[in-house]
């Protein structure tokens, strides 16, 4: 990736930004918060080395000038159960002037959708302060990249692959359907804490195919690639306005998964068909990052 291209992207990604906390500010200004040498505690419930802590860490002091009284915004990595130990936490708290926020993302809204047991916490309760769309990109070694035929994997079909898995009811639903439908090997290990450690694994030898959000791809995964440890496989793709899925404007030179998967023989096609068309509005959501503030009136 050129140097060009990234300060592009980072520019791009700052006017987006900014236009998100003006909105913000006049939000907050409008419920009459003065946050003046006060210190907003922003709950982000991964570790530290994934993406949601490159977008946090991005977007702290923009929150910071965009909030009334311009207070101190300090990220706290709350890591745990795949993001609902920091949600069940955040959810707990009793709050009335504004000074905790909470990070959200797709790992967080998938178990809460399913149902899972652990969830106490409830959407309807939260008020969204900004939101963030991301994309993601699944990559392999270079030994098993060059398996592929361009688009077609159907080469990966005899290898044993190993991934690190946030859990079950996570985003990694994502990555490991898409495998499952290419007809992929794809063996999970379990509970790791954050997407950023999948990446660590992936490093290490210990994991032979990953995935990273947008941001965490872009700083973790492409001096991989730049060193030659690590070929981009493909992305989810973006929406275009027509409803169409087109490529990561992001990304824009790597294949998205509708593509390897058209091109590769005995891909579930029918399930495809069938799955893309209600997940063009899911996955908007489950792609994003939200921030939020309790409801002060629960």
């Amino acid at each position: 990736m050129s140097t060009l291209k990234t300060t592009r992207r980072m520019a791009m990604g700052l006017v987006a930004a900014a236009t998100a906390t003006f909105g913000l500010q006049a939000n907050a200004g409008g419920h009459g918060i003065d946050l003046t040498g006060k210190t907003v505690e922003w709950i982000i419930p991964f570790s530290e080395t994934g993406g949601s802590a490159k977008w946090a860490n991005f977007y702290a002091p923009l929150l910071s000038e965009a909030l009334p009284g311009q207070p101190t915004v300090v990220v706290k990595f709350m890591p745990g159960a795949g993001s609902t130990k920091g949600a069940n936490y955040f959810h707990e708290q009793e709050y009335d002037d504004g000074t905790l926020i909470f990070g959200s993302s797709g790992s967080t809204q998938f178990p809460f959708l399913l149902g899972d047991p652990r969830v106490k916490f409830d959407y309807a309760d939260w008020n969204v302060v900004l939101a963030s769309g991301t994309g993601g990109v699944a990559y392999l070694p270079p030994e098993l990249a060059a398996k592929m035929d361009g688009l077609d994997a159907s080469g990966l079909k005899d290898t044993d692959f190993i991934y690190g898995n946030q859990g079950a009811t996570r985003l990694d639903l994502v990555p490991t359907l898409a495998w499952e439908m290419l007809g992929l090997n794809v063996e999970s290990v379990m509970g790791i804490k954050g997407r950023g450690d999948g990446r660590l694994m992936f490093e290490r030898g210990e994991a032979n195919i990953d995935y990273q959000t947008s941001s965490s791809y872009l700083s973790g995964v492409t001096p991989l690639v730049e060193a030659g440890t690590a070929v981009p496989m493909m992305t989810w793709g973006a929406l275009s306005d027509a409803g169409d899925i087109v490529r990561d404007p992001t990304f824009p030179e790597i294949p998205t998964f509708k593509e390897v998967c058209e091109a590769t023989d005995g891909c579930e096609k029918k399930t495809y068909n069938t799955i893309v068309p209600a997940c063009r509005c899911w996955g908007g959501a489950v792609e994003a990052h939200f921030v939020v503030e309790g409801d002060r009136n629960r």
